[in-house]
């Protein structure tokens, strides 16, 4: 199987938001360097075998799950992760880290009906601490919005001078 960087980059990213882990804590967790998932995330390299069979280990998704356009990893990985992991303290200690905020978006907020309505950042940032218990940075709340225009509607606040108001597509 011929890898194509361009789709292993696009997967790694959906595979990264769906642990809910940062590249480093992801990285770690595989035993390679923050720069190798880096590399691949940003489409530089395609990775040795050695590398993929490293993340494909430890996320159980196939190397050829990765390099298939079009793939969606499973709605529940980050679930599944923390259930394999649970008694191998290291892993589960970063596992139990609160998650990334793409994670939070697209696993966890678009999941439910909070976004059926147009909500300001502030209800949502508001919803994630009620609902989770999560503290999040309302600035990198604001980017990953931003960053989803594909899964939400995004318009001027009608009600301020000022921001956006979200909505899910």
């Amino acid at each position: 199987m011929e890898l194509t960087k361009g789709v292993l980059s696009k997967n790694l990213a959906e595979l990264l938001d769906a642990t809910g882990l940062s590249d480093e804590d992801f990285a770690l967790l595989c035993e390679l360097s923050r720069g190798t998932i880096s590399n691949i995330k940003n489409g530089k390299s395609t990775g040795t075998v050695k590398t993929l069979n490293k993340i494909v280990n430890f996320t159980q998704t196939g190397v050829e799950k990765l390099n298939k356009p079009g793939f969606i990893p499973p709605l529940d990985l980050r679930e599944r992760l923390q259930k394999k992991y649970r008694n191998d303290i290291s892993k589960s200690v970063i596992l139990s880290k609160v998650p990334s905020v793409p994670y939070i978006i697209k696993f966890r907020i678009l999941k439910t009906q909070f976004l059926n309505d147009f909500k300001e950042r502030n209800q949502i940032i508001r919803y994630i601490k009620d609902s989770y218990g999560w503290d999040v940075n309302p600035n990198t709340i604001s980017t990953n919005l931003k960053r989803l225009e594909k899964l939400l509607i995004i318009k001027e606040n009608p009600d301020k001078d000022i921001g956006n108001v979200y909505k899910k597509r």
